[in-house]
């Protein structure tokens, strides 16, 4: 075995073991799938030489191993760091009792990365990880929710935890009795879930308007993202390219006064439940901001939203009937830093979907 950096010429095999053992598909990739590989891996706006994804090839040429790397740039009170985030691991089940997967993630972990993290690990990566010196981030590990037709959300997440076609039948048959439901809770002033007109106003957010936000509003987290137009617009483009989150929706909330309050981003995927890529807002202004998203998404017709959990935005989100879970994707970081190390454990960073792997996906398979 041979450990090496990716190159153009292996983009067609990686991706060709992608689709088999993290999609479960028997042939070769679609295109779709290549396009991806060599637009996340080989063409982001962060390309380092010294921070690159690795794949392992036998005495034949047969790549049989694969640890996607992804850097990227953050802010450390004012300073810059280098943050790499790891992407579609995967090994042939053919040599999972070789030491390969071990050889790929200490080559990733010897780059002159700051962080290395991933934020989509599943049961065996997080295992391996772990074993390797990564450390699980709890605080965003979890995700926070919030129904806003919270009858059909409820029947709604029967169905998924049960994986009931049985469930889901009888969601369709009640759907007129949950929609009575949800428009008594939508209209009842008392009710947790009522819902009023807001006296903020929304409008496109642009790039330049989202990184004047980043720039002003998450004064206190110690650890930000560093982004300039062309690689935020970089990466709502692939996002938008490869489809898998359905429709992306990007909101800049103001006062009546025309004052900035914050901004969201969320999807639309299919099922009814938004899952909030961004959310961003003064402390003072946060109340606001997530009454302007819970009321947008209910406008769409969404019977609930999701999130990554906002250590920031807890109090809040608390107050307006969001819940928190731990549910699937783990995330998992190394750090030889304390500084920085204790900035993520303690939730004193601003680490939304949008600065890992989460929203960057092809459509099936994570770390």
């Amino acid at each position: 075995m041979a450990l090496r950096p990716l190159a153009d010429k292996d983009v067609s095999q990686v991706a060709d073991l992608i689709w088999r053992v993290l999609h479960g598909q028997n042939g070769a990739a679609p295109l779709s799938l290549h396009s991806y590989v060599q637009d996340l891996f080989l063409r982001n706006p962060w390309f380092d030489e010294q921070i690159v994804s690795r794949v392992s090839e036998n005495t034949e040429g047969k790549i049989n191993a694969f640890f996607g790397a992804v850097p990227r740039r953050m802010s450390f009170q004012g300073k810059t760091v280098r943050m790499a985030f790891g992407s579609n691991f995967v090994v042939d089940p053919e040599i999972r009792k070789s030491t390969v997967a071990v050889q790929l993630v200490r080559s990733f972990l010897k780059g002159p990365q700051d962080i290395s993290i991933t934020d989509s690990a599943n049961e065996d990566s997080r295992q391996l990880l772990r074993s390797l010196g990564f450390s699980i981030v709890p605080i965003y590990s979890m995700q926070w929710a919030r129904p806003l037709r919270p009858a059909r959300y409820a029947v709604s997440a029967a169905a998924r935890l049960k994986k009931s076609s049985l469930i889901t039948s009888i969601g369709t048959l009640s759907r007129p009795l949950t929609a009575i439901v949800d428009g008594i809770a939508a209209r009842t002033r008392l009710s947790p879930f009522h819902q009023s007109e807001v006296s903020t106003k929304g409008e496109e957010l642009s790039t330049p308007a989202l990184l004047e936000g980043l720039a002003q509003f998450p004064s206190k987290q110690w650890l930000l993202p560093e982004y300039d137009e062309s690689s935020l617009n970089w990466v709502f483009d692939f996002i938008a390219k490869r489809k898998v989150l359905g429709e992306i929706r990007r909101i800049l909330v103001r006062d009546t006064s025309q004052r900035t309050l914050g901004w969201f981003v969320y999807a639309i995927p299919p099922g009814g439940v938004a899952e909030v890529l961004q959310l961003g807002a003064d402390s003072r202004s946060a109340n606001r901001v997530l009454d302007h998203l819970f009321h947008d998404a209910w406008q769409r017709g969404l019977i609930g939203i999701h999130g990554r959990l906002e250590p920031q935005f807890m109090q809040e989100m608390t107050m307006k009937s969001s819940f928190f879970f731990r549910n699937g994707s783990w995330t998992l970081m190394h750090s030889n830093r304390p500084d920085l190390f204790g900035a993520l454990q303690s939730g004193s960073a601003f680490f939304s979907r949008l600065e890992g792997e989460w929203c960057l996906r092809h459509g099936g398979g994570h770390v």
